[in-house]
């Protein structure tokens, strides 16, 4: 199988390392160049393609997919709640007990602000390279988009932050204040707009580690719905381009929805591609585990680990090992049971655990928020010797389905009601599901039934977050009705479930944006905390 990062791990961060100061490093005292000057490199072709894997490199430390963002900042919500007793919530982010010192929050903050560095420092240097002026669009292309998604995925999380358009060059001279909130969603949308045209539209389309033409434009739609909805409040104009955006992915005919709902997750698992339906178009792609590859090649990711179904045994080989750390709340139980014979809610929410003797042992009917996120399981990776902690399955950063739900809330929303294809497009999506199909609905009920629809195809995704703070409704989903959720009779007692409503009691409108980094404020003297933080 094809992959970005083929290359030697080891070369890999060393070519990272060499192009990797980050914003404003406390404890920097060199220059960025020590290894690989950049008067001597960015020569090729082939150099100029390891810069740019450097760039995709951020995507798959443990500070952004492997673990932190895609799970510890983000993986929390009204619909998965952190499966353990209040104790172990306590000074984290996945309990809304945070502060500006906590270190989840800086390592992700510091590894997107590497990532920008390095997308910096290869767009500064591409013209020079010596290489097929198709190729250099391509690659200016996609370090261009990566560079944007990393600050969105910035501006997303903590608000308002510093646009970096430059390498970073002198730690003396690097104070920079942040960016208005609107300001920074326009020029990202900008960037990617300007990508759409520049990046490969036929080579990578059947390989989701790649950016590609649909990744693009399927992102685009992602960040205008935010800078539609709150706090931006762009509105229709917004909205509009969201659903041109998505509607480009649907009309290119290059994605579909895949019949076998266990078959997207197994792939992701077992590091393979569905060529024939194509429904990933965005993946973070892990590889080796540390312990099995033998030959030192490995990414940091802990999906199925950290998140994913329960599984105890140690031994190896076998079925593998994990936390089960996210759990369904009885809203996304809820969700599913409201829709009766919906075939999602046993693959999205696993039915069994894996005992410590690698056997499956079936959830009771009562037991409901002691299961598991069922998305991510190590027993469907294709190697059977599995290191305890570290895994090679892919996380999905883009699906079509996702695609499909943006296009039918931004028909919605701009035509005051859903349209005929805001019907196809949720309808595609309930039909494989096995659920009854929509029609004659007014704009409420069907904003509702999207964002229902949303819940239950992409829970555990590190999405429904964001969705809840561009509605507006982020306090009221986990304070209100998440909290609620917590005293019915069904959710389970016991000191490591019922963590989950201190999370309730605690949550505030701070906690829809993750604090300035004390160690980026103690270095940047222009920069100052968010609003939501003082």
């Amino acid at each position: 199988m094809k992959k970005i990062y083929r290359n030697s791990r080891n070369l890999l961060l060393a070519v990272c390392a060499c192009m990797a100061a980050t914003s404003c490093e406390d404890f920097l005292d060199t220059t960025p160049y020590d290894f690989v000057a950049p008067e001597t490199f960015y020569t090729n072709e082939k150099e100029c393609t390891m810069a740019l894997a450097g760039v995709y490199y951020t995507l798959v430390y443990e500070e952004v997919y492997g673990n932190y963002y895609s799970c510890m900042l983000s993986n929390v919500d009204d619909l998965s709640y952190y499966q353990r007793q209040s104790g172990q919530l306590t000074s984290q982010v996945y309990g809304n007990d945070h502060n500006p010192g906590n270190q989840h929050v800086w390592g992700t903050w510091e590894t997107l602000y590497k990532g920008i560095n390095n997308a910096n420092m290869l767009l500064e240097n591409l013209d020079k390279a010596d290489m097929d002026e198709s190729v250099k669009t391509r690659i200016r292309g996609e370090a261009r988009f990566l560079r944007a998604y990393y600050h969105f995925l910035l501006v997303q999380g903590w608000h308002e932050v510093p646009l970096r358009k430059e390498s970073f060059k002198d730690v003396n001279n690097s104070a920079m204040e942040a960016t208005p909130h609107v300001e920074a969603l326009d020029w990202i949308i900008q960037e990617m707009e300007e990508c759409v045209d520049m990046v490969d539209d036929s080579a990578y389309d059947l390989s989701p580690s790649y950016v590609k033409k649909n990744t693009v434009m399927g992102i685009l739609a992602r960040v205008c719905l935010w800078r539609a909805g709150h706090p931006a409040d762009g509105g229709k104009p917004f909205y509009e381009k969201a659903a041109y955006w998505a509607n480009e992915v649907k009309k290119s005919g290059k994605h579909r929805l895949n019949p076998d709902l266990y078959k997207i997750w197994k792939c992701m698992a077992s590091d393979t591609y569905d060529t024939e339906y194509n429904e990933s178009i965005w993946e973070a792609e892990f590889f080796g585990n540390r312990s099995a590859d033998g030959q030192g090649n490995y990414t940091d990711g802990r999906i199925g680990n950290v998140i994913g179904n329960i599984q105890k045994c140690t031994a190896s080989p076998g079925n593998g090992y994990s936390y089960g750390f996210y759990a369904p709340t009885l809203i996304l139980w809820d969700l599913f049971e409201n829709n009766p014979g919906d075939m999602r809610r046993d693959v999205y929410i696993a039915p069994y655990q894996i005992n410590n003797k690698d056997e499956k042992v079936d959830w009771k009917e009562t037991q409901i928020v002691q299961r598991a996120c069922g998305k991510f399981r190590r027993e469907w990776e294709a190697s059977s010797q599995k290191e305890k902690n570290w895994t090679p399955e892919n996380y999905p950063i883009l699906r079509y389905a996702d695609v499909l739900l943006m296009l039918a809330e931004a028909e919605n929303e701009v035509n005051d009601g859903p349209t005929e294809l805001a019907y196809e497009c949720i309808n595609e999506i309930r039909s494989r599901a096995g659920i009854p199909t929509l029609s004659g609905m007014d704009y409420e009920t069907f904003k509702q039934e999207v964002r229902d629809e949303r819940g239950r195809e992409l829970c555990f995704e590190s999405l429904r977050k964001y969705d809840l703070v561009r509605w507006g409704i982020y306090v009221k989903a986990i304070h209100d009705d998440l909290g609620a959720a917590t005293q019915d009779s069904r959710w389970a007692p016991g000191n490591q479930f019922i963590g989950a409503r201190d999370y309730t009691a605690r949550t505030q409108e701070r906690h829809q944006f993750l604090p300035i980094p004390t160690k980026e404020l103690d270095v940047n003297g222009k920069l100052q905390q968010n609003e939501y933080w003082r």
